[in-house]
Order: structure tokens, then sequence, then C-alpha cells
């Protein structure tokens, strides 16, 4: 040991170097090694140091283990890690340094911090290159030693979530507590719900299968129909308050399997039309909030629509309430109308009920209103746009594109070369390109024309109409599921590439296959 502090007591210092953290007042010298000074992991990446389990206090995760021969007659202070994200899937390669304790022990919060930083939060193993980096002290004399470089696994605190995306089973209308039952679901499309935790879903508040307040769980797309996935998420069996001020939600917790809680997630009943849910993943809490929504409804002299034995819904342009669209085949001489309610029978024609002039779109010659009633002269498929307060529409040739990494030119403006076939009769199917690869399907058709939209500083200009704002997909289920204004994004999913989309707009469904 004499020898050792002989030979580097040299480059050794005195109290300029107490604060590692702090401002030095010399060059610090390079570290040296001493033999049996040396540091271990305490991980691998079959027993990662697994954040979920770490207590959050001072010192709580041990990141290494130090060896000191006892015959060395000097103290050990000022141990530090360099840190260094060196697996598949990191952010970054920027290493960073952290103070430990003189048993190699840091703060929960602050590697858990780094790890969310270098990877993002998934609960998996993550790599990281550590070096441990410690002072020898003698007297008043201290060296710097390297006492080891070697691999440390660190698994994120996180719940274990869908990667797909949840859907509501409960006693909301047309389910009844059916597990196969996806249609109020929200798919995360390819985001990862790590980066992205937060989302609604839209769920209708009348004619509950049974009860006054609305009861569901939230089972995962990932294992649909499976109430045993570990993803799936309970609440407390209490019912929960409507929230009335979203900026200080009345929420409730969120659990998974793994906790045991099997109680349903309910909230108070209403007398508007939807609760939407809303849901932090992370956070795993979830509040609702009620309210009612603009509709716009068609009718006509077509069979299938019988002048208010059927009424179609449009759907809402994204953002805004007032706009509607829909893609309708009519014959020639075909008549309709629209409502702003979906009644039949003896009310079919109570609520407010009009005949829009058609102002404007490339088709706007081929239409035009007679005895309160819209009249089509030309036989074919036609995209409306339909403003219900000014109670005018505008008429287009429909355009339907493939949009993102499925699509031929990704994420950019589409081409023709995404842009789906139209079929010539009422029930022909409109028919996409084949799919590039086996990745999210995105789809939406073209809105031709400008809208007022807040630009980068806030200022209301004119725009073109952004594509998501009109974007549908394909169900599980083959119904066509149309984005509105609601958070879900309508995404679809293929097998494999060189599939092809196949959409009927007069019975609502399509497939990929």
């Amino acid at each position: 040991m004499a020898a050792i502090l002989t030979l580097v007591g040299m480059s050794s210092c005195k109290g300029d170097y107490d604060d590692w953290a702090g401002l030095q007042t010399n060059p610090e010298e390079d570290a040296v090694t001493i033999p049996g000074f040396t540091s271990q992991t305490t991980s691998s990446e079959t027993n990662p140091i697994n954040l979920n389990n770490a207590q959050p206090v001072k010192d709580s995760v041990n990141i290494a283990t130090l060896q000191v021969p006892a015959e060395y007659q000097y103290g050990v202070t000022n141990v530090r890690v360099v840190l260094k994200p060196t697996g598949e899937g990191a952010k970054s390669t920027v290493s960073k340094t952290f103070d430990l304790s003189t048993n190699c022990n840091m703060d929960s919060a602050t590697i858990q911090q780094y790890v969310s930083d270098s990877y993002g939060l998934k609960p998996v193993p993550r790599k990281f290159s550590a070096t441990v980096l410690a002072s020898a002290k003698t007297g008043n004399d201290y060296v710097y030693v390297k006492t080891g470089t070697f691999d440390v696994y660190v698994e994120p605190k996180a719940p274990v979530l869908s990667e797909v995306g949840y859907y509501v089973v409960g006693n909301v209308k047309g389910n009844g507590w059916n597990a196969d039952d996806t249609q109020y679901k929200y798919e995360f499309g390819g985001a990862s719900p790590y980066d992205n935790p937060e989302f609604t879903i839209r769920v209708p508040a009348q004619e509950l299968t049974y009860g006054d307040h609305v009861e569901f769980k939230l089972l995962d797309l990932a294992h649909k129909g499976s109430w045993n996935a570990g993803t799936v998420l309970s609440g407390d069996g209490h019912t929960t308050e409507l929230t009335e001020d979203d900026k200080n939600p009345v929420k409730t917790k969120l659990f998974d399997n793994t906790d045991g809680k099997g109680g349903n997630i309910q909230f108070a009943g209403t007398t508007k039309q939807y609760y939407i849910i809303h849901v932090n993943l992370l956070g795993q809490t979830v509040y609702a909030t009620a309210e009612d929504i603009p509709q716009l409804f068609m009718t006509g002299s077509y069979s299938g629509y019988n002048w208010g034995a059927k009424w179609m819904e449009l759907t809402m342009i994204n953002g805004h309430e007032n706009l509607f669209w829909t893609i309708k085949y009519f014959d020639k001489d075909e008549l309709f109308k629209f409502s702003e309610a979906n009644v039949v029978g003896k009310d079919a024609w109570k609520a407010r009920n009009f005949a829009p002039t058609c102002n404007g779109g490339d088709q706007q010659s081929h239409f035009a209103v007679k005895d309160n009633k819209v009249k089509c002269d030309k036989a074919g498929w036609y995209l409306l746009v339909v403003d219900r307060t000014a109670a005018t529409f505008k008429a287009y040739t429909p355009k339907v594109y493939l949009m993102g990494e499925a699509s031929a030119t990704g994420w950019g403006a589409s081409t023709a070369a995404d842009l789906f076939s139209t079929p010539t009769t009422r029930d022909g199917y409109f028919v996409s390109p084949a799919l590039k690869n086996d990745k999210a399907v995105r789809i939406y058709v073209e809105m031709p024309f400008q809208l007022k939209e807040k630009n980068d500083k806030g200022e209301e200009e004119l725009q073109n109409v952004a594509w998501w704002r009109a974007e549908f997909g394909v169900a599980d289920n083959k119904s066509i599921q149309y984005r509105g204004n609601s958070g879900s994004d309508g995404a679809s999913f293929t097998s494999g590439a060189g599939k092809k989309v196949y959409l009927n707009f007069s019975t609502e469904t399509g497939d990929i296959k």
C-alpha cells in the first residue's frame, strides 16, 4: 500500500478535489487502477435492475459492488458512475456522470429519468456501459481510481401496456359485455403508448343495457376477446362523478390484472348523448366527460332510405363541428335531404330538416333544389360536404387515398400511386393500390378546399384541409370506422405487403385482402 501511494502521490492532490462536482483549481488527473480495488455489476439482461421494484427514496438503487482489500488502509469517497446507452433502440449515445453512495447506490428517480431519456419508458431491460470511478483517501491525500467498466441492465418503471390499443366492453349500447365487440376502441396505429399515453374513446350514453350509469372495462386489442390478459384495465368498482371542469378532472384509478383488482370502471348517469372516456395509461387514471355532439343525417327517395325509414349519418370534419361529409352514390333524378336528428316513424320530421343549396365543387352543376328536396341529375359517386348552419353543400369527385408507412409515397403529399379506383355502380368497391408493407394503413378522402385554421403564431388563416381531418379505416368487424371529431385515428392493419383495401360506402363495410 505504501508503495502504491508513493507512486501515485505525485499525481494526487489535497483539498482541491474534496468536491468532485464543484469548480476545480487544477486539471483533473487521469484515473489510475489499484490492484484489488475493483467494482462489478449487479445486473444482467435476464436479471436487470427493475425500477418497478425500487423504493422512491435516496440511494435506493444498487448499481455495482466495490471490492477494497482489507489490507489497504485507506477510505473510499467521491464514488461516481459514467453511464452510456449501448443497447438496441437507444435514442442517444451520450454518456452522463452520476454521483453514487459509497455502496454504489443512486436515487431511483435519477436513474429512471436517464433511462427514460435514453430509451423511453417501455419496461424492458435497457443496456448501458458503466464505468465506476472513486477516490482513495489516506490522510489528506487522494488518488482518482478507475475501478472497472462493465454492462448494466436497467428496466424503467412503467406499467405493461398494450401496444395495439384498447376497447370498451360494458353496458353501452350495442355491446352488452361482448368481449369480441371492438366498435368502441382506440388504436395506436404504430405509435408507442409510452410516448403518447393519453387517448379518448367516445361511447353512447343513451340506451345503456342496464342501470342509469355506465360501467365498463378496457380490453387489449392485441388480445381481443380475452378478459385475462395482464393488460386488461379495470377500476375500483365505485361510481365516479362526471368531470365538469377538464382542468380539474374527477379521476379514478386504473388497475391491471396483475393487481388482482376486478371492479368495473363506473361513471354517473347523464342526459347528454355521449360519454367521452379520457385515459392516461402511464398515470393509470381515467375520467369521463359527457357532451352533446352535433350530428347530421341524410335520407331520400332511394329504396334503402325510403324517406325516413333509414337515416344515413354523415361524418364531421375533425375540428369543424358545422361541416359534415359523406361519399354517396346517386341514381339519376334521385332525391334527398338532411336532418340534425336520427329519428324514424311518427317523429321522423320533428327535428330540423333541410334541403341545402349546392354552392360549389367540381360537380355542382348536377344538383338543384326542387320542392324542398335536392335532386341529382347524373348517376355516379359524389363527395358531399355539408355546412349544417349555412344550409349549403359542395359536391366533388371523390378521391380516396392511402397515407403513411404502408402507402407508396409515405407521409408526404399523396400521388396517383396512392389513389383508390372508383367503382361505377352503387354496390361496387373503391380499391386501393397494393400495400407496400404490413404497417398501419391510413386512409382519407381528399377535401379539395381551404378552411380557416390557426397558424404557428395562433393567427387564423386559410389553409388546405389536413388529410387526417377526413381520415377513416377498416375495423376488425369489417366496418368502416370514421375518425370524425373523435380521438381515434381510425388506423387499419394488414398482415402482409401486396394486399389491397376494399371499401363499400353503400354498406359502410371494407376489407384488406
